[in-house]
């Protein structure tokens, strides 16, 4: 089916600023408040001219019969300062193309609930495969041969929607890419986005129970959205939408619940006192360390000899090969962790063997696994590279006394690049 493509083919780049623009358009525009806005009220506050064409609305922002609603994605960009995260949730707010209904009080027109179809299902059928999202995808042969036959428009205008959309992933820090997958980062923002999926099923009149919920990763794709393997989403799930149950669903933001439709019965929520000033920061604290628990609980049991690992931290007597220090956990004994240079499994499916491994303390094990520490190659020599500001780590030479493969190393170094 071919779609119209809107006003995709405007500049996406807003400026220079890129989607801080979307950032500070959402805070401008709500005032810096989690409570429904008029649609023209959003525009006057936001001072929406012509320099960005409605594109935060037409594409990101969710609205209903004349009002912008407050999902997820309003409540990252007022609560929290503008990251990488926010752009990664951005994305996928465009890819889950869930805007609402209604009709635009200034011009009559009806609001298109999804706008942007063929970007979704670029993704559900070209850039996901296996697992992961493939970088060729992105290339202009492959965008070009799929938005032929899905947007409705000359060649020129197709150009621009394809060059448009894969800015978007330039400013995630998806593109560059030098491997032939594209790390999404997903356990980072995975939270906020299942949050904001749901946040939208039920804003559009969709029923809110678990069941329900958690059926739209399958029927929706969602695991296909984020970039990720569908086991990997379901496992998280199962857990979060616990959590979201917890934090009142839509009604978490309190007076949010006035953009619900009417058919929508909103659900109990916790406390009147929390809603009037909501305080949520600790939704993301208590998802991400979840989500983090997950990993580490799968990660553990792919291992496929522990008597390997359990040599290793004998050889370097249980000390940290990043900091040198041993955790005292009692009276004569040291504890240390196995940290895999390329992940077991899928999507990354290194080996079991004393080449793809590291000995780590926990902290430098966990911030290994999620690319905030690396290992890179200089000469003979192994060195590691922190994007923590400041970390005393950061250039400290590696000492070791077995042998690592550059070819887990670079992997690792290089999937974690954005």
């Amino acid at each position: 089916m071919a779609y119209a493509p809107g006003s995709f083919s405007k500049n996406f780049a807003w400026h220079g600023s890129g989607l801080r623009k979307l950032y500070t358009t959402i805070r401008d525009g709500f005032l810096t408040t989690l409570s429904p806005v008029g649609r023209q009220a959003f525009r006057s506050n936001a001072g929406i001219d012509s320099a960005i064409v409605l594109i935060p609305i037409n594409f990101f922002l969710h609205n209903h019969d004349g009002q912008m609603s407050v999902d997820e994605l309003v409540f990252q960009a007022i609560e929290h300062e503008h990251s990488t995260r926010f752009d990664h949730l951005a994305l996928f707010a465009l890819n889950l193309n869930r805007v609402g209904a209604g009709s635009d009080p200034g011009s009559g027109r009806k609001i298109i609930s999804r706008p942007a179809m063929w970007a979704n299902e670029f993704v559900r059928e070209v850039l996901w495969s296996t697992g992961n999202w493939e970088r060729s995808a992105l290339q202009d042969a492959s965008l070009d041969q799929f938005l032929a036959n899905r947007i409705d428009a000359t060649d020129d205008v197709r150009v621009k929607c394809r060059n448009n959309y894969r800015h978007m992933f330039d400013l995630c820090g998806f593109l560059p890419s030098k491997l032939p997958t594209i790390n999404s980062g997903a356990e980072q923002w995975i939270v906020s986005a299942l949050f904001l999926a749901w946040d939208r099923h039920i804003l559009d009149g969709g029923a809110s129970d678990k069941a329900s919920l958690v059926g739209l990763i399958d029927s929706d794709e969602l695991y296909k959205l984020l970039g990720v393997t569908r086991n990997y989403v379901i496992a998280q799930a199962e857990h979060l939408v616990d959590l979201y149950e917890t934090a009142g669903r839509i009604s978490r933001f309190g007076n949010a619940a006035m953009a619900l439709p009417t058919a929508v019965v909103a659900p109990k929520v916790l406390s009147t006192e929390v809603h009037e000033e909501p305080n949520l920061d600790w939704l993301d604290q208590a998802g991400t360390d979840r989500v983090i628990e997950r990993r580490t609980v799968a990660r553990n049991e792919q291992v496929r000899d522990r008597k390997i690992a359990g040599a290793l931290k004998q050889l370097y007597d249980n000390t940290c090969q990043f900091c040198g220090e041993k955790l005292h956990v009692a009276d004569g004994r040291f504890y240390s962790e196995a940290a895999h240079i390329k992940g077991l499994g899928e999507p990354h499916n290194g080996p079991d063997t004393p080449s793809n491994m590291l000995v780590l303390c926990p902290n430098h094990h966990l911030q290994f696994d999620r690319g905030i520490l690396r290992v890179l190659k200089v000469g003979t020599n192994y060195h590691v590279r922190s994007k923590a500001p400041g970390d005393p780590l950061d250039g400290k030479t590696i000492t070791l006394t077995h042998q690592i493969e550059d070819e887990y190393v670079m992997y690792h170094y290089s999937w974690f690049s954005c």
